[in-house]
């Protein structure tokens, strides 16, 4: 339990952290270097981003493979390992050197510019970061959950510390960001090795196999979904808003993403939480209280994503406008919007994390697909029709379709999906209900700063709030009598 404890303590930190590199970096980069090249900046890491799923998700396959070497020792196991490990490896090497090939190519022809050269190095800064992301998840398995966690925590901080000053102090461009962005995470995978107790399977330039095993990467059809749909849910609408909108609407969207994510990560947690517990009682055969729990992450889910987007609707640019000057406030909430609505239904993450426990990888990669085909068809439509508004609401009916998909698949024959799918949408409706009274009210209330406008506000959230935990309440009551059941064993957490 302490070792969770620690795990879960570092993980929160971490994800803090990661919040404070745009919080406190955006605003520094767009008054030095002004929205227009804040936002090359930002559609320079969402291309070099793509190295993040060079591994083709097959960090899964060997956290698999991992934990049945760490349970029996088998050598059929730790041969396993060492093909997944050598293959995740090779597929980082042969992505990012075809996107520096390009790069190069594309500079050849064209000129090598300053945004060439910045793309090159972030590309190689984000390699080396999904290296080090990716040995957290095995670190964590064989139990150095406080170890690997912080010491991806030193390495967000100090990036942190880094680009700070020199944005702040040294004025620096974004030419030599990107160095400190690269030598960060060089420095991060030494912290790595110097706090953790790598095992010589697991490091950097670990032997390969004598022969690799095709066999081993033919779970990628299943795998590759996930991080694809990730990396399209956070980095494709950057590229395309830079191509369809002004540049302070790509400012706007990374900034809302940032505050956004913090929900989703904590979404993310509780669904680890839940799908340990769940799976427990299931291995149990209480059926019935396995379903109530589940009901009660999903709609405690679906409320974590609702107060925030309540939260970021009502203060209408007045906290936050101090963060994101020259920023419209009607463009603002019409991005907002789009997050706020799409929030609500992250909920379906407790039931993809319970599908990969159980092993049900092709039933969850088809609905990721799906996923990947309409976001991608709705990008090239907002690009053809050239219209912020029009896409913005595409990326909440995207978003929405996923979670419908998650939470009618009767995995468990258990109506827990549809209830969580209920409350979603009641977070939905009171979260829409609240933009349009902040939009069209016509009141100061929502525009003002003053000690007296906040109070109100804050009442008005926390009426919304009430109202949407009756219907939670009158959906699932008896979920809640089963909390008390999920608290009984300690929680043992494996990153997936």
């Amino acid at each position: 339990m302490k070792k969770f404890a620690q795990f879960f303590s570092f993980a929160a930190m971490t994800q803090v952290i990661l919040l404070l590199n745009q919080v406190v970096l955006l605003p520094m980069q767009i008054r030095l270097w002004g929205n227009a090249e804040t936002a090359l900046w930002y559609a320079a890491i969402a291309l070099a981003t793509v190295t993040t799923v060079a591994d083709c998700g097959l960090r899964t396959a060997g956290h698999v493979a991992l934990l049945r070497l760490v349970r029996t020792n088998e050598p059929e196991a730790r041969a396993e390992f060492r093909q997944v490990w050598a293959w995740i490896r090779l597929l980082v090497v042969l992505v990012t050197a075809t996107l520096l090939v390009a790069d190069l190519t594309y500079g050849a022809l064209h000129g090598m510019g300053k945004w060439q050269r910045a793309w090159v190095l972030l590309t190689l800064a984000y390699a080396l970061e999904t290296l080090l992301t990716i040995r957290i998840v095995y670190l964590d398995s064989l139990g150095e959950y406080s170890r690997a966690e912080s010491s991806y925590f030193l390495f967000a901080a100090i990036r942190l510390a880094v680009a700070a000053p020199a944005l702040l102090l040294f004025r620096v461009d974004p030419l030599k960001l990107c160095w400190l962005f690269l030598g960060t995470s060089v420095l991060g995978l030494v912290l790595q090795g110097w706090l953790c107790n790598i095992p010589r399977g697991l490091r950097i330039f670990a032997r390969f196999p004598h022969r690799l095993s095709f066999a081993t990467v033919s779970v990628v059809r299943y795998t590759i979904a996930e991080p694809c749909a990730n990396w399209v849910r956070l980095s494709l609408p950057v590229l395309v808003i830079a191509l369809i909108a002004p540049d302070t609407a790509v400012t706007a969207y990374v900034a809302l993403r940032a505050i956004y994510g913090a929900a989703r990560t904590t979404i993310q947690q509780v669904a680890r939480v839940a799908s340990v517990e769940v799976l427990r009682l299931l291995g149990q055969r209480r059926k019935a209280p396995a379903e109530s729990l589940q009901s009660l992450f999903l709609l405690l889910a679906g409320l974590i994503g609702t107060v925030l987007a309540s939260a970021v609707v009502l203060d209408n640019m007045r906290l936050l406008g101090l963060w994101l000057k020259h920023c419209d406030r009607l463009l603002f909430q019409n991005i907002n919007l789009s997050f706020a609505l799409s929030t609500p239904f992250y909920s379906y993450q407790i039931i993809v994390a319970l599908a990969f426990r159980i092993g049900q990888l092709a039933p969850a990669a088809r609905r990721q697909y799906a996923y990947l085909l309409y976001s991608a068809l709705f990008a090239a439509s907002a690009v053809i029709i050239k219209s912020l508004d029009f896409y913005m609401a595409l990326l909440v009916v995207a978003e929405i379709l996923l979670s419908v998909s998650f939470l009618t698949w009767q995995s468990h024959k258990t109506n827990a999906g549809r209830h969580g799918l209920a409350g979603s949408f009641a977070g939905f409706a009171v979260v829409f209900a609240l933009w349009l009274t902040v939009r069209y009210a016509g009141s100061s209330m929502f525009t003002q700063r003053s000690v007296e406008d906040a109070l109100r506000a804050v009442c008005l959230l926390a009426l919304s709030l009430g109202v949407l935990m009756i219907v939670g309440l009158a959906l699932k009551v008896r979920a809640f009598r089963n909390l008390r059941i999920a608290m009984q064993r300690p929680v043992n957490i494996v990153r997936v």
